[in-house]
């Protein structure tokens, strides 16, 4: 029997994505599900994180905010992108962050106590969650280090030039989400933006998509 629906789903997370069929069916086994609407929370800081959730339709933006309230974008999680990964490793169990739904969603979640049944009985379930922090942690040093060293248009190349496939850069959020990732505001976002195409770095496709020309 072939695997279908949220069972391809898990099938394409990292941390399950090496188990073979019948491995998988018994992670299947563990999954709950949830349906979400649009501006729905799958969480929001201070609740008890107690699971790892995976994004099987829809898409969901994880944030912070600062001291002043601002937001501060994390990522924005599409389809088999997971999150709740810190519940594993974190006894104080509470989230820092917001999980707020961008379009309809559906989840699976599995609870930290079959995770780490699972992860004893498949050590290399562990494993790849550790390469997932470890992944997660660089991301976030250099995001701290590009904020802290790089001016706002330094910030937008260091993003074209790290997140370009082949020739051209399809933007997977709002650039209202982006200009919170970069941490500015939209409005010198969309002024960086037009800088380069000015210069000839890039062109403008439509409003998601450009050519990259030379960053």
């Amino acid at each position: 029997m072939k695997l279908k629906g949220h069972q391809l789903c898990v099938s394409r997370v990292p941390i399950f994505s090496h188990l073979d069929d019948g491995q998988l069916r018994e992670v299947f086994s563990k999954i709950n599900h949830k349906h979400l609407k649009k501006g729905d929370y799958l969480y929001m800081a201070g609740d008890r994180n107690e699971s790892l959730s995976v994004l099987h339709k829809g898409r969901i933006r994880i944030y912070r905010l600062n001291p002043e309230g601002r937001e501060q974008l994390v990522r924005v999680l599409g389809h088999a992108d997971f999150t709740g990964e810190i519940a594993l490793f974190n006894d104080e169990n509470i989230h820092e962050s917001y999980a707020e739904v961008m379009e309809d969603a559906q989840v699976c979640t599995i609870r930290r106590s079959d995770i780490y049944e699972l992860m004893q009985k498949y050590p290399d379930i562990a494993i790849k969650i550790i390469e997932s922090f470890a992944e997660r942690l660089n991301e976030s040093e250099s995001m701290t280090t590009n904020i802290s060293l790089l001016s706002s248009t330094e910030r937008l190349r260091e993003y074209i030039r790290t997140h370009t496939e082949g020739e051209f850069l399809k933007l997977g959020m709002p650039k209202k989400e982006l200009a919170s990732y970069l941490s500015m505001q939209p409005e010198t976002l969309a002024r960086n933006f037009k800088r380069l195409e000015d210069e000839g770095s890039i062109k403008k496709i439509d409003n998601k998509t450009y050519d990259i020309i030379n960053i």
